[in-house]
């Protein structure tokens, strides 16, 4: 059980008594202090795995420090970096971890959600959204099902839901009796042979399949052959003998520092997610005649003549006109408030859901995400399966009711279950309009 937080006197002489490798890595320097204990708790951190107990250690400042700039070093120097992240990454957001069992834990001071679909990213994730965009970050593993990753701007099509996602219809959650999607499993497994350097925030790598992200790169850096895996928590875990380097620290704490070691620009702000944006420049209904997209966002041209039939062009397609050609256009100036074609969107896929190639997108699909739009699954767990847009949340994500059939068991480990609610994220929706979905979850049907 929790032995609660020492008294300060104490608690500034107790430390990780362990070899300096196991406190700082194996690139870590034997004369560092060694970290903190900062709270005890002798409960398993994942009780039924193979964890270590609950107490909870912080680096000192200076070693922080220091650290941090060996781990600047790695990443620049990294040819693929991926980030491997468990559920100690969105705590601070106001998500439920499994491993932070004490109740003075220094992962369980977070907001209150009314719904964990509600939570704004950390600002771990929106670092690692401005590392990604840096180019520091190749590829990210994550075996949470949040969304916050995509909320702070990080990309879909870099992100592999390992373990299922709440907006995306077409991965639900894995339970434990269920098996892991064949195809991002697929991916995973390629990601990992070509990961040299492993970021594992958060998670308390207890065996899980997908912790093979994290020693695989480690086990290749003990023969020379990759930079190893960086392990980013406040609890010991049982792979801290294969770390590079080892942080005791919170995840924000160091992205934090790495951002500012990289000089790599981030959100500071914690902008709130939205698409199309911005919003007050989206002219619904209206399609690009030489883009083919739909909505035009920005400023929107209208031909003047009604000889060629009355057509659109986007800010992009218009300023590629001579000066002669621009003539027939003008502006159509500010979008209407009120507009019966909003969430209708084109996107470069087939009616199955396939993604057209290049060059061959003149009949792009319409997707007609209005509240009562049919739909048909053509992807994932649920393929076949029929349902309907409920309309969309607060945060404008779409709510979908799916039609199951019971007698069938879903890979994911669901039966016997008629119906389901289930979310599509926005971002979703903007990876499908840039052709960055390889299949799209759904189609509407008649």
């Amino acid at each position: 059980g929790v032995l609660g937080t020492m008294t300060k006197s104490k608690q500034m002489t107790s430390r990780l008594e362990a070899d300096y490798k196991l406190c700082h890595g194996i690139r870590g320097c034997e004369g560092w202090e060694k970290p903190l204990l900062v709270t005890k708790c002798d409960t398993e951190a994942r009780p039924g795995y193979n964890t270590c107990k609950a107490h909870e250690y912080k680096d000192t400042p200076s070693v922080l420090k220091a650290k941090v700039k060996k781990l600047a070093e790695m990443v620049r120097e990294a040819k693929r970096c991926t980030a491997y992240t468990g559920a100690g990454i969105s705590t601070a957001s106001g998500i439920n971890d499994y491993a932070s069992k004490a109740k003075d834990s220094k992962a369980l001071q977070r907001p209150v959600l009314k719904t964990p679909l509600a939570a704004k990213p950390t600002l771990a994730h929106r670092v690692m959204a401005g590392l990604h965009k840096a180019g520091y970050l190749h590829h990210w593993v994550q075996q949470n099902h949040d969304g916050l990753p995509q909320k702070a701007g990080y990309p879909q099509h870099a992100l592999n839901e390992i373990h299922g996602a709440w907006f995306d219809p077409a991965n639900p959650v894995v339970k434990m009796s269920g098996s892991l999607r064949d195809d991002l499993f697929g991916w995973m497994l390629d990601e990992e042979e070509k990961t040299d350097l492993c970021l594992a925030m958060g998670t308390s790598l207890c065996g899980m399949n997908a912790d093979r992200m994290a020693s695989t790169p480690a086990k290749k850096a003990l023969r020379g052959k990759a930079q190893g895996t960086v392990i980013v928590s406040l609890q010991q875990t049982k792979m801290d003998h294969l770390a590079t380097l080892r942080f005791f620290c919170t995840i924000d704490e160091v992205m934090t520092k790495l951002a500012e070691e990289l000089k790599v620009d981030y959100d500071k702000e914690g902008k709130p997610y939205q698409y199309p944006r911005p919003s007050d420049k989206v002219f619904w209904g209206k399609r690009c005649r030489v883009t083919k997209a739909m909505p035009i966002v920005g400023k929107c041209y209208v031909s003047k003549s009604s000889s060629s039939g009355k057509h659109y062009l986007s800010s992009a397609a218009f300023e590629k006109l001579s000066a002669d050609e621009k003539k027939g256009y003008r502006d159509l100036g500010k979008p209407k408030k009120k507009n019966e074609m909003v969430d209708v969107f084109n996107v470069p896929y087939d009616s199955s859901g396939n993604l057209l190639p290049e060059g061959k997108r003149d009949n792009m699909l319409t997707l007609d995400l209005r509240k009562g739009s049919n739909i048909v699954m053509t992807f994932g767990s649920f393929k076949g399966d029929k349902g309907k847009v409920l309309g969309t949340d607060d945060a404008g994500h779409f709510k979908i009711m799916l039609k199951h059939d019971v007698e069938k068991k879903y890979h994911h480990g669901q039966k016997h279950r008629p119906m389901s609610r289930r979310t599509l994220g926005r971002f979703m929706v903007e990876a499908a309009v840039s052709g960055q979905l390889e299949h799209l979850p759904f189609v509407n049907s008649e």
